[in-house]
C-alpha cells in the first residue's frame, strides 16, 4: 500500500541523485493488458569525494580521472554506498545488467559516480482511453529508491537530458512516437501495519482496552512515520500517439454508414409498420453485433471511450426511429384509415419527423467532429510543439558543447609558442 504525495518542502536531504533516462527500443504496446515492452539504459550519477573511491594507486586511473576521462569501477556496489535504485512499474522479472563508472565533470569540478543500468521487459502503464481511437498513452518507467528522502531524492537530470529512440520503435504501424520527454518527481509513504501473529493474539484477546491500545498506538506509529518514511520515485515519461485511420474507416465510418441506413425505411409507406420494424431491429441488431467486435480491441474499463459513446448514441438513435415506425403505424390502424396517400395528416407528419431525424444526425455530426478538433486533435497539436520545443533544445545545447569545448581546444593550442629555427651555422 502506497500513496503519492506531491513535492515535500523543507527536506534537506543527504544526497541528490540525478537520473536520466535513454529508451534504446519500444516495443509492442498491449492496449488490452494495459503494459508495454521496452528496452531502457538508466544512468543515475551522485557527487563522490576521490578518497571515498579507493583507487588502486599501481594503475593510471587516477591521471584519466584528472583528465575527465570515465574509468570503470568493479565491484562497486559491495563495498561502497549506493541509493539501492529500482524500477517500480516493472511489469515481470527484467533482465537488469549494472556497471559503475566514475568521472570527473567539468561544469561544477567535482568526481561522480554513474551507475548505469541496462533493463529489458514488460512494463505496467495505465493507459488512459477516454479519447480511443485518438489518444495520447504515456509510456513511463518510474525509478525509486529504497532509502528514504533524508538521506536520498532523485531528480531530474538537466545535464544529461532522457532522450527516445524513435528510429527502433516495433509498433510504429500502429503509433506514433513523440520526440519529447517528461519528468515527474513523487514521493510515497511508508505505512506500519500488523503483523499477522499480532492480529491472531488480538482476536484471542477478549479484553476491549488492549485492543484499544494497540489501536491507538499503532495510529500513532504511523502518523510518526507517514512524516520520516517517504521514498522518492521519478518518473520518466515519453508519448505515443495512436493511429487511429484504421479506427476511423472500419469503426467509425461502418457504424455511420449501418445508422445512416435508418432512414430508407421512410421511403416504406407508414402503415406497412411491420417492414420498416423489421429494417430497424435487423439495424440495431447489426449494431449491437459490431459493438461487440469493436470492444474486443480494448481493455476492459469502467468509463466510456470516445468510440463508445459515439456508438451508442448511433445505437440509441435507431431505437428511437424503430418506436417512431410502431407510433405512426399504431395511429394509422387505430384511426382505421383505408388507404394511405400523401395528402393526408399522417403521411405529412411522417416526412416532418424524417426531416427532423435526418436534421438531428446531422447537427450530432457536426458537433462531434467540433469536439475531436476542439480536444483530442488539439491534444496532438499541442504533442507535437513540445516535441518540436524539445528537439529545438537538444540542438542548443548540443551546439553550446561544441562551442565550449572548440574553446578549450582553442586554450590549449594558445599555450605552445612557436620557435622558429634556424638551420643556417655561423661561422
Amino acid at each position: 500500500f502506497s500513496k503519492t504525495v506531491g513535492p515535500i518542502k523543507n527536506v534537506n536531504p543527504k544526497l541528490t541523485v540525478y537520473v536520466h533516462v535513454i529508451f534504446l527500443r519500444l516495443g509492442e504496446i498491449d492496449t488490452l493488458n494495459e503494459k508495454y515492452q521496452a528496452q531502457a539504459s538508466i544512468e543515475a550519477r551522485w557527487p563522490i569525494e576521490l578518497n571515498e573511491l579507493q583507487l588502486n594507486p599501481t594503475n593510471d586511473d587516477h591521471t584519466r580521472l584528472e583528465k575527465g576521462q570515465r574509468i570503470e569501477l568493479p565491484n562497486y556496489a559491495e563495498a561502497h554506498w549506493h541509493p539501492k535504485l529500482y524500477i517500480e512499474n516493472s511489469f515481470s522479472e527484467l533482465k537488469e545488467q549494472i556497471t559503475y563508472s566514475a568521472k570527473k565533470l567539468t561544469y561544477d569540478n567535482k568526481i561522480y559516480v554513474f551507475e548505469t543500468r541496462e533493463v529489458q521487459g514488460m512494463f505496467w502503464e495505465k493507459l488512459e482511453l477516454q479519447h480511443f481511437p485518438s489518444d495520447v498513452q504515456d509510456l513511463s518507467i518510474s525509478i525509486a529508491s529504497r532509502l528514504f528522502i533524508d538521506t536520498v531524492i532523485l531528480a531530474s537530470d538537466l545535464k544529461y537530458p532522457s532522450v527516445v529512440n524513435r528510429k527502433v520503435f516495433t509498433d510504429e504501424q500502429k503509433w506514433s512516437l513523440y520526440e519529447h520527454i517528461n519528468t515527474k518527481q513523487t514521493f510515497f509513504n511508508k505505512f506500519i501495519f500488523k503483523s499477522k501473529e499480532e492480529e491472531d493474539e488480538e482476536e484471542d484477546d477478549e479484553e476491549e482496552d488492549d485492543e484499544e491500545e494497540t489501536k491507538k498506538y499503532c495510529d500513532e506509529a504511523n502518523d510518526e512515520h507517514s512524516q520520516d518514511q517517504k521514498h522518492s520515485i521519478l518518473t520518466v515519461t515519453c508519448h505515443a500517439a495512436r493511429r487511429s485511420s484504421y479506427f476511423y474507416w472500419n469503426a467509425y465510418c461502418l457504424i455511420f454508414l449501418i445508422t445512416i441506413l435508418s432512414f430508407t425505411a421512410f421511403a416504406i409507406p407508414p402503415h406497412l409498420m411491420a417492414n420498416r420494424i423489421q429494417i430497424s431491429c435487423t439495424l440495431i441488431l447489426t449494431s449491437v453485433t459490431f459493438r461487440w467486435t469493436v470492444n474486443k480491441s480494448c481493455p476492459t474499463i469502467s468509463y466510456l471511450t470516445t468510440m463508445d459513446k459515439y456508438g451508442i448514441l448511433c445505437l440509441f438513435f435507431l431505437i428511437v426511429e424503430c418506436f417512431w415506425h410502431a407510433t405512426i403505424g399504431f395511429l394509422i390502424f387505430k384511426n382505421n384509415i383505408p388507404t394511405v396517400t400523401p395528402s393526408i395528416w399522417f403521411t405529412q407528419l411522417d416526412g416532418y419527423a424524417f426531416y427532423t431525424a435526418i436534421s438531428i444526425y446531422v447537427i450530432i455530426h457536426i458537433a462531434f467532429v467540433s469536439w475531436l478538433v476542439l480536444v483530442p486533435f488539439k491534444l496532438r497539436k499541442h504533442m507535437k510543439a513540445q516535441s518540436d520545443k524539445y528537439c529545438s533544445l537538444l540542438k542548443e545545447d548540443r551546439a553550446n558543447k561544441k562551442k565550449s569545448f572548440a574553446k578549450k581546444s582553442s586554450k590549449r593550442h594558445s599555450g605552445y609558442i612557436h620557435v622558429p629555427v634556424n638551420n643556417q651555422l655561423e661561422i
